[in-house]
């Protein structure tokens, strides 16, 4: 027993290490990108948005993680002749790998949770966050450019002065169809806050000297005042539940014992509930490979050994994304069996390889 909490210690240990060594690695690029996305306006919105990208990642990246803990730990052990000493005493690979399978089913679990119900709401708000960021490169931008352009109108000014421009004309689509231009000598720009929240609500455009000319109007009004809601500028995209992406497994199992769905989406939405339980059940898949693949090749290069880790990931990753998807879509097995078919396949190759190696 105290052997078996001396390796829990040491993989809990390294496991905490490899995450934050892999978050360093992720985070100047899933930074940049997020920069990228929101435009770089303003530091506060970039740090409400970039939470929302990492812990989307975090159940990608924690049986990465794991799988170089398990790699480490099991691989030292080799190493420093551990191993043996152990099997020595008595005790069996399968009982020495118990640690690795009392850390991997709480984060299986944690996994199943995160991918099921927290990661698809967390997709939809990076949706809203990028809406966000839209409003607001919108406000900063009318602030030092001649030309503001947005849904069905634009405003072109021969001189800006901050907020105000000078030479104004105005095109603005009405809910006819028709167009409205305005010509004025001055305008001024004022987002307005109506709800109290500190988001501007509406941008009021408070015009001088103008004239207004439609279709079948000329009129001179001299301070005119136009009132564009941002929500209707930049209208926010409700959730949809046609696709499978933004809805947690509880809202697809709802969504299944109802008769709205198409057997297209019966199929999808089976799929994909299967597919985010299975790949919850990667960290007993790493586990089976880790083992081995530390003590057989630690001993000889850690290099190797690490190699080898990234390597399964990263097939599994390619295969849990690219193989059940293709069987799935050409009908080639039931979604069920396709969104198992890569765990199958890695349990096949975990199985052989522990007990061909561990014998």
């Amino acid at each position: 027993m105290l052997i078996q909490l001396y390796v829990l210690r040491q993989l809990l240990v390294s496991v905490a290490f490899s995450m934050a060594g892999i978050g360093l690695i992720v985070m100047p690029t899933v930074a940049i990108q997020a920069i990228n996305k929101l435009g770089a306006i303003s530091l506060t919105v970039i740090l409400q948005f970039l939470p929302l990208v990492l812990a989307e990642l975090v159940p990608y990246l924690l049986p990465m993680a794991f799988l170089l803990g398990v790699v480490a730990t099991y691989g030292r052990l080799s190493a420093d002749r551990e191993w043996i000493a152990m099997q020595m005493s008595g005790l069996r690979p399968g009982r020495l790998a118990l640690p690795g399978l009392v850390v991997a089913v709480p984060l299986a679990l944690a996994t199943d949770y995160l991918m099921g119900e927290a990661s698809p709401s967390w997709k939809y708000l990076q949706r809203v966050e990028l809406r966000e960021a839209a409003v607001e490169r919108f406000l900063v931008s009318m602030r030092g450019r001649n030309e503001i352009y947005w849904d069905k109108g634009a405003m072109v000014s021969r001189e800006t002065f901050e907020n105000v421009k000078r030479g104004v004309q105005l095109d603005q689509e009405q809910a006819d169809g028709s167009t409205m231009h305005i010509e004025a000598d001055e305008a001024v720009l004022e987002p307005a806050d109506e709800d109290g929240d500190g988001t501007p609500e509406v941008l009021r455009i408070r015009l001088k000297g103008a004239t207004v000319l439609t279709e079948n109007l000329r009129a001179d009004n001299q301070s005119p005042t136009i009132a564009l809601r941002l929500a209707e500028l930049f209208p926010s995209t409700p959730k949809d539940r046609s696709k499978a992406k933004y809805l947690a497994n509880s809202e697809m199992r709802a969504e299944l014992a109802s008769s709205r769905l198409t057997d297209a989406q019966r199929q999808e939405f089976t799929y994909e509930i299967q597919r985010r339980h299975a790949f919850a059940c990667t960290y007993l898949l790493f586990l089976l490979l880790g083992i081995p693949t530390g003590v057989v090749l630690r001993s000889s290069t850690q290099l190797g050994a690490f190699t080898g880790a990234v390597g399964y990931a990263f097939l599994y990753y390619v295969l849990d994304m690219r193989l059940g998807k293709v069987l799935a879509e050409n009908h080639a097995l039931p979604p069920v069996a396709a969104a198992w078919a890569t765990n199958g396949l890695f349990l096949v190759l975990g199985v052989a390889f522990f007990r061909r190696v561990l014998r």
